[in-house]
């Protein structure tokens, strides 16, 4: 699976500490997956089973929660939008 190949990869470089967003949209898994659930197949499972990773975290928290920086994603999102469409 795409995680496997992106745990491999990791372990590779010599990571210990691990962020699975951007992991997940660099290995275009992000739209399928649910990172953070309890399931076998979920990323954060996935890589805590692997029991090489000093931590491991989602990142669902944090900056996108507060709403100045919500709204910037919105603009950036209409702006890149806009310009698609001349």
């Amino acid at each position: 699976t795409a995680c496997d190949a992106v745990i491999e990869k990791v372990k590779e470089a010599g990571y210990t500490k691990v962020i699975l967003r951007p992991l997940m949209v660099v290995a275009g898994d992000h739209a399928n997956n649910d990172m953070a659930g309890a399931d076998d197949d979920s990323w954060l499972s996935q890589f805590n089973a692997a029991d090489c990773f000093e931590s491991v975290d989602t990142q669902i928290a944090g900056l996108g929660e507060i709403g100045d920086i919500q709204q910037l994603y919105v603009d950036h999102a209409g702006a890149a939008i806009d310009s698609l469409n001349g």
